[in-house]
């Protein structure tokens, strides 16, 4: 892995199957954007919050592809699945380091 992006979703209950239904819908683009390497989505049922882990050839290429989202209406989504709206939405960039 190259450029490793955790993104946690801390979605409300009743929406779960409806996030899961937007991945299950989205990740083909994302896999298609240019500078993905992979995705994959896990889910902890008993803290309703999806782990999606992404790897990117940069992180320049992800903050493209994320503004992208965003400029499509993703946090309007976020705003009404997750807890707290966009607040429910948590991202952190990972470099690997050679120890």
């Amino acid at each position: 892995m190259k450029n490793v992006v955790i993104a946690e979703f801390h979605v409300l209950k009743e929406h779960v199957e409806t996030l899961e239904e937007g991945f299950r819908n989205s990740f083909s683009d994302t896999r298609a954007y240019s500078g993905c390497i992979s995705i994959d989505a896990y889910l902890d049922e008993t803290a309703s919050t999806f782990i999606v882990v992404q790897d990117w050839e940069s992180f320049e290429h992800y903050d493209a592809y994320l503004n992208w989202r965003i400029e499509s209406g993703l946090f309007d989504f976020f705003d009404r699945i997750l807890v707290g709206g966009r607040k429910g939405f948590r991202v952190r960039k990972l470099k690997k380091k050679d120890v």
